[in-house]
């Protein structure tokens, strides 16, 4: 699979990095600011390039959403995005301050590309409006956000659709079908102490990197919630965009809410029969694939195995 990571680090982001660079041909990395600015997450997307010695080109993408303020998830992720990790000096630059170009650009000169968008979907949608006609020269849309049933920066709404719901809108709309790899699933693959410590023992940069993440993110957890593990959210939708027969998955209308007062960023899916809502004569959002179940396990190890790989 030849693919496009348009990420936000960010943690998990990432161990996502690693993840997509061991089961996909990464050919390039887009950053967006999201879990911090765009000056940390790309300074963050080049760094662990640079520890895990990934020869694949940066490129910076939108500093803002495209309408209202910027949501910050630097309560989670730290000031610097990668908690409290020891990071080298940089001795890697970015390719371009263009990810909408390059991914327009990308997108219609290499064949069977998949996009692959895990935090806010801004760079996204400003190349659909650049280009109207990218999902047909894509392979395929996956995106880490949303979900069905539950949020978590709201109670409805998961944060990479709230940093940007506009954007997110113009997605769901234009860019159908995109495959939803949301809370549903995502908040089952967990990790705990021990899968840390299998990553620290890899003994490299990298592994040191991405342990030292986890276990940051693990200790929030258990600051803010008492929980014990901590979802990778990230590395899970890497996974079902490289092994989807691990993934369960519907087809249902999904829409993104932008003026509720309480709701302002949830993805609305239509679970109910089509057949209800044409006999209540109602128009039906874009049909999207929504991710619901995976084989926990095997998705658990193969994101260990990917960042023991480094």
């Amino acid at each position: 699979m030849k693919l496009i990571l348009d990420c936000d680090p960010g943690l998990d982001d990432a161990v996502a990095i690693l993840v997509a660079a061991r089961y996909a041909d990464l050919i390039g990395v887009t950053t967006v600011a999201g879990n911090v600015g765009i000056n940390r997450t790309t300074r963050n997307a080049l760094v662990v390039a640079q520890m895990a010695g990934l020869d694949v080109p940066i490129h910076r993408g939108a500093a803002r959403p495209l309408a209202g303020a910027a949501v910050d998830g630097s309560r989670i992720h730290g000031e610097t995005g990668l908690g409290n990790a020891v990071l080298p000096d940089l001795t890697r630059s970015e390719a371009s301050d263009d990810a909408v170009a390059y991914i327009c650009d990308t997108a219609r000169s290499v064949d069977d590309l998949h996009l692959l968008a895990i935090g806010p979907l801004t760079n996204v949608a400003l190349a659909l409006q650049r280009d109207p006609d990218l999902r047909r020269h894509l392979a395929g849309l996956t995106i880490m956000g949303g979900g069905a049933h539950i949020g978590n920066i709201t109670p409805v709404a998961e944060f990479n659709i709230r940093a940007d719901p506009e954007a997110a809108a113009v997605v769901f709309e234009k860019a159908a079908p995109v495959t939803m790899v949301g809370l549903d699933v995502t908040n089952k693959v967990v990790f705990g102490d021990s899968d840390i410590a299998r990553i620290r023992a890899g003994g490299t940069p990298a592994t040191g990197l991405a342990a030292s993440v986890v276990e940051y993110l693990l200790d929030r957890f258990r600051e803010y919630l008492g929980h014990s593990t901590v979802p990778v959210h990230d590395a899970t939708a890497v996974t079902a965009a490289t092994h989807p027969h691990l993934f369960e998955r519907s087809r249902h209308p999904v829409a993104v809410e932008l003026r509720g007062e309480l709701t302002r960023g949830m993805t609305v899916a239509d679970l109910r029969p089509a057949a209800l809502a044409r006999a209540l004569d109602q128009p039906s959002a874009p049909v999207s694939n929504v991710v619901w179940r995976t084989d926990v396990d095997a998705v658990r190890e193969l994101i260990l195995e990917a960042v023991l790989t480094f």
